[in-house]
C-alpha cells in the first residue's frame, strides 16, 4: 500500500469538521455560526474558524459568543487556500466541509450530508445546493470550465444566465467539479492527493481539487437535497480591499491556466488579458482627464494588472 501523501496530526474523533476562513465578516460570520449551532443536531461535530487579520472585532466577537469554537487567528492575510489547510490540520472530522461566513444553514444540512455520503461511500467530495436570500435556486457550475470560456469571461462576454438550466434536474448525481460555499471532503481524500494548493490566495481552489480528485479516480457529488443560503460576494466585496482582491484573482487565473491549460490557450488566454487591461486603461485614463471616473476607474490598478507577467507562486 502507497504512503498518504498527507496524514492528518489528529486523530478523527467526529463525524465533521466544520473549516471557516473569515477577514472582516464579523457580522454574517455571527449569524452563520448561530445558524450551525441551532439547526447542526445528532452528529458529533466541531468548528474551526481560521482569521485572516480581520480588523472588525471578529476573534474578540467570537471567543464571546462562541466560545466552543477553535479559533486560530492569523497575524496576517495568508489567503484561503493556506488557512483553510490550517483548518485541515487542525480537523478530528471523518470529513471536513470548508463553509464560507456569508452562508446561512437553514435545516441540519450537515446530517443529511453525513447520511447521504455514508450510504455512497463512492464519493470523495460533495458540493450542496445553494439559494439566494429568497430561496431561490442559485446556478452551481457542475462542469469543467473549458479555455473558451474563460476566454469569454475574460472578455466580459460570458453569459452565465444559462447555468442554472445547464445543471439540469435538481437530483444527487455525479459532477465533473463543485465551486461553491459549502465543499465537504472525505478525509482519505486529502490524505490521498494532499491538501489545497496554497498558489492560490483567492479563487479556483475548489476547481483544483476536483481536478486532481478526478484525476486520482476520485468521485464528485452534487447534492441538492440540501442547500444553504448564501448571501453573496460580502465576504469578497469589500470596498477598502477591492484592489487586493483583484490582483489575487487575475493571479489565481494565471496560476491555473498553466497549471491545467495547454500552452497554447496558456498564450491565448494571458494576451487577451493584456489587451482587455489596455482598453481598461485607456478608457479609466479618458475618465479621469473628463472628471468622469468612478471607483472602478482606478488607473493605478489597471497599470500594475498590465504589467503583471506571471500567476506563477507567491
Amino acid at each position: 500500500m502507497n504512503s498518504p501523501v498527507f496524514k492528518f496530526p489528529k486523530s478523527a474523533e467526529l463525524d465533521m469538521t466544520l473549516v471557516i476562513v473569515s477577514f472582516n465578516t464579523r457580522d454574517i460570520l455571527l449569524r452563520c455560526l448561530g445558524s450551525i449551532k441551532k439547526h447542526t443536531q445528532e452528529i458529533s461535530y466541531e468548528v474551526i474558524l481560521i482569521d485572516n487579520a480581520s480588523e472588525d472585532g471578529t476573534v474578540e466577537a467570537v471567543v464571546e459568543l462562541f466560545p466552543e469554537v477553535n479559533v486560530i487567528s492569523n497575524k496576517d492575510n495568508r489567503g484561503f487556500s493556506t488557512a483553510n489547510n490550517q483548518g485541515f490540520v487542525e480537523s478530528q472530522g471523518r470529513r471536513v466541509a470548508l463553509l464560507n461566513p456569508d452562508t446561512l444553514l437553514t435545516e441540519n444540512s450537515f446530517k443529511k450530508i453525513i447520511d447521504f455520503m455514508e450510504d455512497h461511500p463512492e464519493f470523495s467530495i460533495l458540493g450542496t445546493g445553494i439559494v439566494d436570500e429568497n430561496s431561490q435556486p442559485c446556478p452551481i457550475r457542475l462542469w469543467e470550465d473549458t479555455p473558451q470560456d474563460a476566454a469569454l469571461k475574460i472578455m466580459g462576454l460570458y453569459n452565465p444566465a444559462s447555468e442554472l438550466k445547464k445543471m439540469g434536474p435538481m437530483i444527487a448525481k455525479e459532477a465533473k467539479v463543485i465551486s461553491g460555499c459549502c465543499f465537504v471532503v472525505s478525509r482519505d481524500l486529502i490524505e490521498s492527493i494532499g491538501l489545497m494548493d496554497e498558489n492560490y490566495f483567492l479563487y479556483n481552489e475548489e476547481d483544483d481539487l476536483c481536478r486532481r480528485a478526478r484525476k486520482g479516480g476520485k468521485k464528485i457529488c452534487f447534492y441538492p437535497e440540501t442547500s444553504v443560503q448564501h448571501l453573496h460576494g460580502q465576504s469578497t466585496h469589500q470596498d477598502r480591499h477591492r484592489k487586493k482582491v483583484m490582483m489575487e484573482a487575475y493571479r489565481s487565473n494565471l496560476y491555473f491556466y498553466s497549471k491545467h491549460y495547454s500552452c497554447g490557450w496558456n498564450f491565448i488566454l494571458r494576451s487577451l488579458y493584456k489587451v482587455t487591461f489596455f482598453v481598461g486603461l485607456l478608457r479609466s485614463t479618458f475618465r479621469h482627464l473628463t472628471g468622469s471616473a468612478t471607483a472602478d476607474d482606478s488607473v493605478s490598478l489597471k497599470l500594475k494588472l498590465l504589467l503583471m507577467s506571471s500567476g506563477k507562486g507567491r
